[in-house]
């Protein structure tokens, strides 16, 4: 039950701090000329890379096993997957936009880099969208908690 009510609890953090950096990084983009060194600060990119990795991905998997050994009998969660799924593939974009370069020197490149954080921004949301549909609908992490209680 632990691992169940971690990974939401957790993730809300990794999901305000990237968007707000998804945003401002959007919003810097579209602001600074090409002769601008405007990078993210370091310290900032390795919060959110730590937040993604340890507190996103790591936890929403030992929670996925845990509710499909404990809560679904072994049996897969099919959504579980897809929002799994969902995560590594925002962590794969996200690697590329951080190890990408925060300092396009070219219109062209600022608009790749600008696209690639809206894509990040809304895939943030589908997953987490999916995360919320699979533990208020579902009930992945809570049967427990009302039946305990």
């Amino acid at each position: 039950m632990f691992w169940s009510h971690l990974h939401p609890a957790l993730i809300h953090f990794v999901i305000g701090l990237g968007s707000f950096v998804l945003a401002w990084d959007v919003w810097r983009l579209q602001n600074a000329s090409a002769s601008e060194h405007e990078t993210l600060p370091f310290g900032l990119v390795l919060e959110v890379w730590g937040g993604l990795v340890l507190l996103g991905v790591g936890t929403g998997w030992i929670a996925l096993v845990h509710d499909t050994l404990v809560q679904n009998g072994g049996a897969s969660i099919p959504l579980g997957q897809i929002h799994g799924k969902m995560g590594v593939f925002f962590l794969f974009l996200a690697s590329l936009r951080i190890l990408g370069g925060g300092n396009p020197a070219t219109l062209r490149l600022r608009r790749l880099w600008i696209g690639v954080d809206l894509a990040l921004l809304l895939l943030l949301f589908g997953t987490a969208l999916l995360g919320e549909r699979l533990v208020f609908h579902q009930g992945l992490g809570l049967s427990n908690l009302f039946t305990s209680s």
